[in-house]
């Protein structure tokens, strides 16, 4: 990129930043943390597209991960019936 072209994408983001047009967050202040534990995975899922997918995950993904417990099934369906039943409120 020749100096001219950046000396004008710089002008530009400054200009940006200055009338308040962008927004600037400092590199390294989005930490993403894996979710370790059953419940923190079923706690971050807001979909039901997101929760079928995690539900049904041996049969979209890989069947040879380990089938749910009869606790993590019913926790997975007690989500589900409370995200159906927001939506149902919602309309």
């Amino acid at each position: 990129m020749d100096q001219e072209r950046e000396n004008k994408i710089r002008a530009w983001i400054n200009h940006g930043i200055n009338t308040k047009g962008a927004i600037v967050h400092p590199a390294g202040t989005h930490k993403v943390s894996p979710k370790s534990t059953f419940q923190q995975k079923l706690d971050s899922i807001k979909t039901l597209a997101e929760l079928e997918g995690f539900a049904n995950r041996r049969s979209l993904y890989d069947p040879s991960l380990p089938r749910w417990t009869e606790n993590e099934r019913a926790a997975i369906i007690h989500k589900k019936t409370e995200m159906q039943n927001v939506k149902r409120k919602r309309k």
